[in-house]
């Protein structure tokens, strides 16, 4: 008996829990801000249930027809009558990506699920009609000049955006054609406009496009997404928070097409701009040059509405030019973000050091480029410079400045009057002028990181010395050694650049007491050594670049120490100006 009503027991038990089951499974509702929106207007939906769902919602099913901009959960529990109640909510803030009558799919949760929920999503306004966005609160436009540009010419693409509502917040997309450079130009600007009647405030971007390929080019629309006020539309704010909603508005799209680079221009470099300045300025006047006395000339190349990319070299000047040394500095490039469009730099640098008198001729310098604006090709022109060299220890008397190709050697001896100058014959004097430009050569090429060196360091503690030479320390020696290792090392490497560096080095420690130190004092070791840095100065500097090897050099430098070490050098006659100098003299033409 009793084994039956434990049995009925058990068998009612489960009855009951079946019965039961049905009516804990949780009901979840849905709940739209409305049931017809905007194409590129946002709307709220709130998925809700009174009791615990069965898992977390999967939204994924969304995502097939809506972009979700944001979503949050919220849980609420109170007690009525002595009873918990629990409800969650799920609210999600949705845009639609198309139009037409759609529909929010069930969205699951574990077991639960929501009821499928229509909706109708209404065609907006079209931005390239100019008449506004969804309520007429947003218009965004697009627009670029010129349509037809040239490949690697600029293109001035605005985007403006017009308002008239306030924007709590706003994201702007950018502008991204295919096979294209883009920059952005200055700064957004801010200003007032009327449209259809209406007062905006209107945020316009500019940005330089450079189609890297001719033919049709597509600009996809920008899209705007901005979070603005709603005025109490939506059930879903409460009494402390600000309604709003997020809006989805594109610009309208572009088409240009891209010309080719004109047959006449084709094999040659191509550079497509509004205008195009080349301007050359000296460091001293070249009227009036000296023989081994390093001038510097600038050579600036200026495009609008190009980038540094297509800006060519400017060929200063071939390397035959005769009896005048070229070393050229690395060219500084530089572009401008103006609101108009880029503006390109390209500024290059040479040190010439004339070897002889008389005068010189640099050809002249010449860019061909395209104006975009009218559609033609142009040069841009530096004339022939003549440059006028006086000898070293007077001026050129007047045969020797007219003479181009064949003039009259230097003089040996004191200044004589221009009309009756002291010279030596041709053959004898070569050697001395040969001399004197190999040494003033070695100077200025290592006098730029000398001088900047150890020029500050050497002035402390030595203004009472008179330039005397001090005796060496045993540590002196020592760190002359290791440095000739260092140098020996370098050498064996091939490695030019350290072996400056260690040469520099040695000349500190050896003759502390030359001020500024130059490798002059070097030079008149001997015109073997003095060859054998002008070739390390040239695998450095040189407009070409060529192999460097290290045996020559540490060849001759393997017996010189010691004969440094036991020897007073003769300072040189004459302390050389910097090779780059602050102030520039106004040009003058010849």
């Amino acid at each position: 008996m009793s084994f039956s009503l434990a049995t009925s027991i058990r068998w009612l038990g489960c009855l009951l829990f079946l019965v039961a089951t049905p009516a804990l499974a949780a009901t979840v509702q849905v709940t739209l801000d409305s049931r017809t929106v905007r194409l590129g207007e946002s709307f709220n939906v709130v998925f809700g249930a009174e009791a615990s769902p069965d898992g977390e919602p999967d939204f994924a099913p969304l995502k097939q027809d809506f972009d979700i901009v944001s979503q949050s959960q919220s849980s609420q529990v109170s007690i009525v009558n002595g009873r918990f109640h629990r409800k969650t909510e799920w609210l999600l803030t949705l845009i639609a990506r198309r139009a037409g009558s759609l529909t929010l799919p069930p969205v699951s949760f574990g077991r639960d699920a929501s009821p499928a929920t229509p909706i109708l999503v209404e065609e907006g306004p079209d931005p390239s009609t100019k008449n506004g966005a969804p309520s007429g609160d947003l218009i965004v436009e697009a627009e670029a000049e010129p349509r037809s540009p040239y490949v690697q010419a600029q293109v001035v693409y605005t985007l403006r955006v017009f308002f008239r509502v306030d924007v709590a917040g706003a994201d702007l997309s950018e502008p991204a054609p295919a096979d294209t450079l883009i920059e952005r130009l200055g700064k957004e600007r801010r200003y007032t406009a009327q449209r259809g009647g209406l007062d905006y405030t209107v945020v316009e971007r500019k940005y330089a496009l450079f189609p890297q390929k001719s033919g049709p080019l597509h600009i996809d629309p920008v899209r705007l997404e901005a979070r603005v006020a709603d005025g109490g539309r939506s059930r879903f704010n409460s009494l402390f928070n600000r309604a709003t909603r997020v809006l989805r508005l594109n610009s309208n799209p572009l088409d240009l097409t891209v010309r080719a680079v004109p047959s006449a221009v084709a094999g040659k470099p191509w550079l497509p701009a509004e205008s195009v300045q080349l301007e050359e300025t000296w460091s001293q006047d070249p009227g009036r040059l000296k023989v081994g006395e390093p001038v510097t000339r600038t050579l600036s190349l200026r495009a609008v509405g190009a980038t540094v990319g297509v800006l060519p070299e400017i060929a200063a000047m071939p390397e035959t030019v005769a009896d005048l040394r070229q070393y050229p500095d690395q060219p500084s490039l530089n572009e401008e973000k103006k609101d108009s469009g880029v503006v390109a730099a390209r500024e290059e640098k040479v040190a010439l050091i004339p070897g002889r008198a008389g005068r010189i001729v640099l050809p002249a310098i010449e860019i061909p480029w395209w104006n975009i604006r009218t559609d033609q090709p142009e040069v841009a022109r530096i004339p022939q410079r003549i440059l006028t060299i006086e000898s070293a220890q007077g001026l050129a008397d007047d045969g020797q400045q007219a003479a181009v190709s064949t003039p009259k050697p230097m003089t040996t001896g004191p200044a004589q009057p221009a009309a009756a100058p002291a010279v030596t014959p041709p053959d004898s004097a070569e050697p001395g002028s040969r001399w004197l430009g190999l040494a003033l050569l070695c100077a200025t090429g290592w006098a730029i990181t000398a001088a900047g060196w150890w020029g500050s360091r050497y002035k402390k503690g030595r203004k009472d010395d008179k330039g005397l030479p001090r005796p060496r320390s045993s540590s002196s020696d020592d760190s002359a050694r290791s440095v000739r290792r260092e140098l020996q090392a370098a050498c064996r490497a091939n490695d030019a650049r350290a072996a400056r560096v260690a040469l520099l080095r040695w000349a500190r420690i050896r003759y502390p007491a030359k001020e500024p130190l130059t490798l002059t004092v070097w030079c008149e070791l001997g015109a073997e050594f003095a060859e054998a840095v002008d070739r390390l100065e040239r695998a450095l500097y040189g407009r070409v670049e060529t192999p460097w090897s290290g045996d020559e050099l540490w060849g001759r430098f393997a017996g010189l120490e010691e004969v440094a070490g036991h020897r007073d050098v003769a300072s040189p006659g004459a302390v050389l100006p910097p090779l780059y100098t602050r102030t520039q003299s106004s040009e003058r033409s010849p």
